[in-house]
């Protein structure tokens, strides 16, 4: 870490001239039902809704009202004196919000700030630490600007994302900076393309976190904001690399932006600059039965050097969601209204440059159909009791933009298509449709390719590797498996900010030796753990494959947090890490 050096800023008059009004400082769990969204809030919330009642000696003054909401997911309206003033941001980070208040609607006496929702779905959130401010953010914030740079090993200057949070609570803070075609950016989150940060703060106590996705270290940084002064580093500061990735490409398969799928928040050059904030070598652009080109975008913006862009689509039919990809230009969408597998899958396929067709959501409910509802699936024949036949070579089997209660849910779903009989690969990915509310490239599959020159990638040798099955997911941690003929070796991988706490053999899909990881080696960054057996301990037949999947605590802090599922299959639900081979045949096919 950078020794850190003091900067005096100038004062603004009117930063000297803001006033806050605290309403209320507690922060207070509402259900808008009786039953829990989760069982890790407590049986019974404060409320169902907030109504806060206070009165002013100067209305006028006051233009803006601050809180902190977390773990939101229904639509919550803010209403002040029976008019509505916006609604909470549906996002489960912990964050502060602010929202203007129209002139005129405050009054002496009697004022009512009401917080509620008409969605029937149980929603546990937690919301509070209201305040009226005299201005708006950027005047409170005044000229405290904070500027630092983030360089590679080498020197050379880094996309990574800066995460802003309040230093007592972890809050993510509010940033008086805006998205532009050098970084994206939202609540306490920036994602700078050229490693450069530049913000205003209001007052107070903070920590900047510095990282740029799964292989690189995190820096943490204290800073102090007060009249005019902050803290800075001195020299740039260097992000080092943790988790070594040699001749493995870092792809995500499955990313969306609001600019086209017209759900989400994020723009396309947002997109592009928080896929290389995050690290990711390959972005498969998969907009909903369209096909969108990023590299025109990404070179004009000089964010190509970082990546690969290849163009994909999600193929939404009303009897799944296929990632298809790599895709020709000027290329056809695919016909996304055919209803039977058979003719959906040929539509798919004869889309010009098409080799990878990935199921997605394959426990998840879409348009009422479900892929592996136990309706027309059977998990211990791997086959789907309804004739339909699976063509697709690829499938989801963790998306962090939906994840699953079940860790290994659709892990047990592919490796009893694999162990059927299925060529198909295991992919990570993110879904992400936001800058921060679903992280870009938190779920992703490494492909053994070369990876000398991000720029430059081979795609077709990327397609072919999923072919062959060689796909390794990876959500904070990526596991190893090895083979040559009788000696089997795993290892797991990952940074020292996720850990490691179980590794997990499979043979042919079912669970032969599980190992438990001290916290030391847990926690360690680069290997974490390492195994080696013989194909006769795990008493492995010819034609049966080995698959090692490693797992661990999930994040919960405001730098890399783990989304909880939006289609859950119980209300008991952890954070988690997790990594998966390919699989291996130690005895031949």
């Amino acid at each position: 870490m950078k020794s850190l050096t003091l900067l005096l800023m100038a004062l603004m008059p009117a930063f000297l001239n803001a006033e806050t009004l605290t309403l209320d400082e507690s922060f207070h769990h509402v259900r808008n039902k009786k039953k829990r969204e989760w069982n890790s809030f407590a049986e019974l919330p404060e409320s169902v809704s907030i109504e806060h009642t206070f009165s002013l000696k100067t209305p006028e003054k006051w233009k803006f009202l601050t809180f902190r909401q977390a773990e939101t997911k229904q639509a919550w309206e803010v209403n002040l004196n029976g008019q509505k003033i916006g609604q909470l941001a549906r996002d489960h980070n912990d964050m502060e919000q602010v929202l203007e208040i129209p002139t005129g609607i405050l009054q002496a006496s009697d004022n009512i700030l009401e917080i509620s929702t008409a969605s029937s779905v149980p929603d546990d959130i937690r919301i509070g630490e209201f305040a009226l401010q005299s201005e708006d953010l950027e005047t409170r914030a005044g000229a405290s600007g904070y500027a630092m740079s983030v360089v590679d090993e080498a020197g050379q200057p880094l996309p990574c994302r800066f995460t802003i949070v309040k230093a007592e609570s972890g809050t993510l803070a509010l940033l008086s900076a805006k998205s532009n075609e050098r970084q994206a950016v939202r609540t306490g989150v920036v994602y700078a393309l050229d490693g450069k940060l530049n913000v205003r703060l209001v007052p107070g106590d903070y920590r900047i976190h510095v990282g740029r996705g799964f292989e690189y270290e995190l820096v943490n940084l204290p800073i102090k904001v007060s009249a005019g002064q902050m803290s800075l580093p001195s020299e740039p500061v260097t992000l080092h690399r943790q988790v070594p990735t040699p001749g493995m490409v870092a792809c995500d398969a499955h990313l969306h932006t609001y600019e086209f799928a017209r759900h989400g928040d994020c723009s396309l050059i947002e997109r592009l600059i928080s896929i290389a904030g995050e690290g990711i070598e390959l972005p498969i652009s998969t907009e909903h039965n369209q096909h969108i080109d990023y590299a025109p975008e990404a070179e004009r913006i000089g964010a190509s050097s970082f990546f690969t862009p290849v163009i994909g689509c999600e193929v939404t039919t009303s009897e799944g969601h296929f990632n298809s990809w790599p895709i020709e230009k000027d290329a056809t969408p695919a016909e996304h209204k055919l209803r039977p597998w058979k003719e959906v899958f040929r539509n798919i396929y004869d889309t010009p440059g098409v080799k990878v067709c990935m199921l997605n959501h394959g426990r998840d409910l879409h348009g009422g159909f479900t892929p592996f509802s136990p309706s027309h699936w059977s998990l211990r024949s791997g086959s789907f009791t309804d004739g339909r036949q699976l063509r697709a070579n690829g499938m989801e089997v963790l998306n962090s933009g939906a994840t699953k209660v079940d860790p290994l849910l659709l892990a047990h779903d592919w490796m009893a298509l694999v162990r059927s009989g299925h060529q198909i690969a295991a992919f990570g990915t993110s879904d992400s449709h936001t800058v921060n509310f679903a992280i870009p490239g938190q779920g992703r599959t490494y492909l053994p390719i070369p990876d000398g020159d991000p720029s430059n990638l081979d795609v077709q040798a990327a397609a072919e590797a999923v072919l062959k099955g060689q796909t390794y997911v990876s959500f904070g941690l990526l596991a190893k498996i090895s083979h040559d003929g009788e000696k089997i070796t795993a290892t797991v991988w990952g940074p020292d900010w996720t850990q490691a706490k179980e590794l997990t053999l499979f043979v042919n899909g079912t669970a032969r030796r599980k190992f438990r990881i001290s916290e030391s080696e847990g926690k360690a960054a680069g290997k974490k753990f390492s195994t080696t057996w013989t194909a006769s301990d795990l008493k492995v037949k010819r034609g049966q494959f080995v698959v090692a999947i490693a797992t661990g605590p999930g994040i919960t802090e405001a730098y890399w947090p783990m989304m909880p599922p939006y289609q859950a299959e119980s209300t008991d639900f952890k954070p988690y890490v997790l990594g998966i081979s390919p699989p291996i045949y130690p005895r031949g096919r």
